[in-house]
């Protein structure tokens, strides 16, 4: 599984400010509009929305089949990408319900040749990503043995010592998944459906076994249209992914099925109190607070409401989906997405202000076309062979309706930034707060390419602009604090 966005959203992280909430027809009013604003622009999904516990907006927008102009419904079924963790969590917690694991074991309870440094890795710091482990050790859909996938794991370096801090590991949840078969006996996808999906009533979530209608399955698209295919045609392991996704992303579903496992985990049908209590506020290490941790398969925020924001995303960079849940605003929100489109990863962010401020007006992206990809092209090219007055200056007099997308520059500065190219990432960034000059994860990221660099001054500067455009970026009032120390 591609990374999750989550690790990128997570510093981005913004409390939603608090105004009284209109009442719900007239959000549902403004959340429709603002959709239909959002699909015009390009986004293909599902959207699923719930004010005050009752579901008051369930429609698709796009297509699932956009060469035969089949449209997307609440029926259709979506790769949920990192949504799969959530239900991995569940279930290692229904397990140790039924006493038959601890979260505090390690895992060489499970697995035989443990190397030391992994010795004392555990349920939880694989549930809460601070095993130490890697990313990934291969491709989403590389075939790959059981046995020569716990081989590459064992063989890999640690990033840091076990419990000591936090790096986003799909191989964690790979690892559960396994721990899952070793202890049941079942496949992870029988053990789910039969403890968690069918006392939910959900029959259209899984890997293989809802026998999905095929026609239903959305097809994903690049942000050129181009057919990447369905997920059930990839190369699967038999009915299910190899371990390079399995248990970590992958899971196929629909908004309506997701809502019914929202709804189950407001009741104790799944899940004792205790142990939703622990999916939610796990133990956590000395050096945090429970205001902003990544949980059991959830990121959970405390919001300036005093309430909590408990949520999760996933994506393989084609298909999107993402689950908000203010659960004691009996508040949810559920979008799933199959076109790879810029503005997809806020929208439910986006959707959240709408509900939560009053008079707020949506931010609607730039057409993601094939205009703006192919100028926004074009000025990365001029930044990298030219330098970056040459840039300003074809910007300057681009043609009418014509714009650079700011996904386009920020994903190329990231990869040139984690090659430590840090004057072509810098100059990217800055191209890119020209452009969005009222962007405050533009700013943000210019901020941390400074950061990065280790130019304090200017990541300072750039941070303040960044809390400026948005006072509620509370990842930007810490690192002023800390590079200020």
């Amino acid at each position: 599984m591609r990374k999750s966005s989550i690790t990128i959203l997570m510093t981005l992280f913004f409390y939603i400010s608090y105004a009284q909430k209109e009442n719900s027809s007239e959000i549902a009013k403004r959340i429709k509009t603002y959709l239909t604003k959002f699909e015009k622009a390009g986004f293909s999904g599902t959207v699923l929305v719930e004010l005050d516990g009752k579901k008051v907006i369930s429609k698709g927008l796009g297509f699932r089949n956009f060469e035969l102009k089949e449209k997307n419904t609440p029926n259709t079924i979506f790769d949920i990408g990192s949504l799969t963790k959530q239900f991995t969590a569940a279930a290692i917690l229904k397990l140790e319900m039924q006493g038959k694991l601890s979260t505090s074991d390690t895992i060489t309870k499970y697995f035989q040749n443990v190397p030391l440094d992994k010795s004392t890795i555990t349920i939880h710091d694989l549930l809460r990503h601070q095993s130490g482990l890697e990313a990934e050790v291969g491709e989403d859909y590389e075939p790959i043995s059981d046995q020569d996938f716990i081989d590459s794991v064992m063989k890999s370096a640690l990033k840091f010592k076990v419990g000591s801090d936090y790096s986003y590991s799909n191989i964690g949840y790979s690892l559960l998944a396994l721990i899952i078969e070793k202890i049941t006996g079942q496949s992870y996808e029988q053990y789910l459906y039969k403890n968690l999906w069918k006392p939910s009533e959900m029959e259209t979530t899984g890997y293989s076994r809802p026998n999905f209608d095929a026609d239903l399955i959305a097809i994903g698209y690049d942000k050129n249209y181009k057919n990447w295919g369905k997920p059930t045609e990839k190369k699967w392991n038999g009915k299910a992914p190899y371990r390079h996704l399995l248990g970590n992303g992958g899971i196929l579903s629909t908004s309506k099925d997701m809502f019914k496992w929202h709804k189950s985990l407001m009741t104790e049908n799944i899940l004792s109190k205790e142990a939703k209590e622990k999916l939610y506020h796990p133990k956590i290490r000395t050096n945090e607070n429970n205001n902003a941790i990544y949980a059991y398969g959830w990121d959970v925020s405390k919001t300036n409401r005093n309430t909590f924001r408990v949520w999760h995303n996933g994506t393989n960079n084609i298909f999107y989906a993402d689950f908000m849940r203010f659960i004691d605003e009996k508040t949810t929100l559920i979008l799933m997405s199959n076109k790879t489109f810029r503005g997809t990863d806020q929208l439910s962010f986006e959707i959240a202000k709408i509900i939560f401020e009053k008079n707020y007006n949506p931010t609607i992206p730039k057409p993601d076309n094939e205009t703006n990809q192919k100028f926004s092209q074009e000025i990365i090219e001029s930044i990298l062979k030219e330098e970056l007055e040459e840039a300003k200056l074809k910007y300057k007099n681009r043609p009418s309706k014509t714009d650079v997308l700011e996904y386009l520059l920020n994903r190329k500065a990231y990869e040139l930034l984690s090659q430590n190219k840090y004057n072509e990432a810098i100059a990217i960034f800055t191209m890119n707060c020209i452009a969005n000059p009222n962007s405050f994860n533009a700013f943000d990221s210019l901020a941390e390419a400074y950061k990065d660099k280790g130019d304090k001054a200017s990541a300072i500067k750039n941070y303040e602009k960044s809390l400026q455009l948005d006072p509620t970026n509370e990842y930007a009032k810490d690192m002023i604090k800390n590079l200020k120390q």
